[in-house]
């Protein structure tokens, strides 16, 4: 399509998206008009050009005065905001030339993806976009293109070169009116009572057109050197989950693996794909993340893809704080009947549950004293649920060994095996299962991460019970120097020995440290335990994971022990199990989920039993 009418140059652009208002600056910055014209209602030109002066600063124009409150969100991204902010910078006037309507719809006009205006370039995508594209037909459509006709054909005949930038979907529309003169229409002509106001911080992680990390990248772009590429949204998308991926290991020492990475791109991607987009969004990422590693990581992403770097604290102006169906103004609620017009879905999940920060680096570690630290009891629940899954798991791989296959004789004893009947079909012989009985319980369960071996022998450390326990220094080589023996505290509850990263080491909040796991070991009953750790028996042991096993087999009061690891034992476990009377059942961690093993390794450590009433503020159950 045509995009001149005599001097008249037309932008036609896609609102709210960031590639659209590149275009508009480049070429506007390429060639120079008389004067910009842009599709906003004259009646609203004072506010809106106060916003524009603001940016990068987040504005809200507000209008009370109507039968239902309006707003006019400004940000970088928006194409038509772009047209007065460049115009402002290269001193040419502008001029605000859409009606004033009373009760616009509120809809989402369809369109292609803008990335792809970086792939097809400007002019390929508008012919797509033409070639598909409906044109609007309500009469407040109507009424718009005659009043942005009218005010062209003024502007046009004054001899000046005009650059109108509007929506992609009204430019058929103005054009065919432009071919005859038109009325203005009748329309609000004097300026509107409006209220400039400042974005709440939070609002504008949950109400910007463009996730904010994107907005941000735009905004430095503006001020990069002339020439300098626009920022990609895959290459942003990539960047970001980076970045949240080296926040996540600084914080729980966990490095995200290259195939989690490449899982969370492959399901964010076809996610967009499925809602008619070529790169994912903050939201699919999100949702991909969470979904591939866990909600911590997500709420990393989150976070940092959420975060707005521009925020005026000077208060100078009101600062509005958006919500679904209201708003807070100068502790005021203000009712809404219409939303801020979004195109992503709400993060709700992760913008209502902020993580509290300390107020000032370093003061809740310094407040650690680690005289009567006590666990964190939903995470004990999960531990104990966690060793009867394993039991419950190995009694079942156990079973399969037992079982048997063979052709039928006199009894169908547990049933016909149909796959096995299928694969000798041509035999005409009916298979069965056999599946003999497993005899004997678990009675310790050892669970090992990580078989960290240090030079030296293993220290002692000792502990009464669940809510008590003293740490151990350990070489600097060990990366799981703290080694303690926890008694169930209540007839629920395994007795427990365990090694893991020093408590007090990472505090996330006033008297709470997260640890992780090297390993541990689960016996019941509960309180009969002594320390594993100090007790001579238990010497022969090469490792902290080898002293867990043999106080496993040592306290097992049933015939059979569970042992979890990456590698099996040494052959001499065997043996001696025997000796005692057990039953050394191996598991490969192999067959577990990695992400359950990763939620499991993680557990919190609190300074005593007071800390638990108010623990579930800052400890996200897993």
């Amino acid at each position: 399509m045509n995009r001149t009418f005599q001097t008249i140059t037309f932008l036609p652009v896609i609102h709210g998206r960031m590639e659209f208002a590149a275009v508009v600056r480049q070429s506007l910055l390429a060639a120079a008009p008389d004067i910009v014209a842009v599709e906003l209602p004259a009646t609203w030109r004072e506010p809106v050009l106060q916003a524009v002066n603001r940016l990068p600063f987040l504005s809200l124009i507000l209008d009370e005065q109507g039968p239902e409150p309006r707003f006019l969100p400004v940000e970088p991204t928006e194409p038509l905001v772009e047209g007065l902010r460049t115009a402002r910078e290269l001193g040419i006037p502008v001029e605000l030339i859409d009606l004033d309507v009373e009760r616009y719809p509120l809809y989402r006009e369809p369109a292609p993806d803008s990335h792809a205006v970086s792939r097809l370039g400007y002019e390929r995508y508008l012919d797509a976009y033409y070639a598909n594209a409906a044109r609007p037909e309500s009469a407040a459509d109507a009424q718009r293109e005659v009043m942005m006709a009218h005010a062209l054909q003024r502007l046009a005949g004054q001899g000046r070169r005009v650059a109108c930038v509007l929506g992609a979907a009204h430019l058929p529309g103005v054009m065919e009116r432009l071919a005859a003169p038109q009325p203005r229409p009748l329309a609000r002509a004097k300026a509107r009572p409006l209220r400039l106001c400042n974005w709440a911080q939070k609002s504008s992680r949950e109400f910007m057109t463009e996730p904010p990390f994107v907005a941000a990248a735009y905004e430095r772009w503006r001020s990069a050197p002339a020439g300098s590429p626009l920022p990609d949204r895959e290459s942003l998308s990539e960047g970001l989950l980076a970045e949240a991926a080296r926040h996540h290991a600084d914080a729980f020492a966990e490095k995200l693996a290259p195939s989690q990475r490449r899982t969370i791109g492959v399901f964010a991607k076809k996610y967009a794909l499925v809602e008619g987009m070529l790169v994912p969004d903050l939201f699919q990422l999100v949702v991909a993340a969470r979904g591939v590693v866990d909600d911590e990581f997500g709420f990393e992403l989150w976070d940092l893809g959420s975060d707005y770097p521009w925020q005026d604290g000077s208060g100078l102006l009101p600062t509005l704080d958006l919500q679904e169906s209201f708003a807070w103004l100068d502790g005021r609620r203000l009712t809404l009947r219409r939303r801020l017009r979004r195109q992503r879905p709400r993060l709700r999940d992760f913008a209502h549950k902020k993580r509290l920060k300390e107020q000032f680096g370093g003061k809740w570690k310094s407040q650690w004293s680690g005289r009567y630290i006590c666990s964190h009891q939903p995470e004990d629940l999960i531990v104990e649920d966690f060793g009867r899954y394993l039991k419950h798991k190995a009694h079942g791989q156990l079973a399969s060994e037992r079982t048997r296959v063979e052709p039928f004789q006199a009894s169908l004893k547990e049933g016909v095996d149909v796959r096995e009947t299928l694969r000798h079909w041509h035999e005409g012989t009916l298979y069965v299962r056999d599946v003999r009985p497993v005899n004997g319980r678990f009675g310790s369960v050892v669970v090992i991460f990580d078989d960290d071996r240090p030079p030296g022998r293993d220290g002692a450390a000792r502990a009464e019970d669940r809510g008590a326990a003293q740490p151990r220094a350990e070489p600097a080589a060990e990366r799981y120097p703290w080694r303690v023996t926890w008694l169930g505290e209540h007839e629920q509850e395994s007795d427990m020995a365990l090694y893991a990263t020093p408590a007090g080491a990472d505090v996330i909040g006033p008297g709470i440290s997260r640890c992780e796991y090297g390993g541990f070991l689960l016996s019941y009953p509960p309180r009969r335990m002594l320390d594993v750790w100090s007790d001579p028996a238990f010497d022969p042991a090469r490792s902290k994971a080898e002293r867990l096993l043999l106080a496993g087999l040592d306290y097992s009061v049933e015939s059979q022990v569970l042992y979890v690891a990456a590698r099996p034992p040494r052959p001499w476990f065997r043996d001696w199990a025997e000796r005692l009377g057990r039953k050394l059942v191996y598991l490969p961690a192999g067959q577990l989920s990695p992400g359950t093993l990763k939620k499991i390794r993680t557990f919190h450590v609190l300074d005593g039993q007071h800390v638990r009433e108010y623990a579930e503020q800052y400890i996200r159950l897993k």
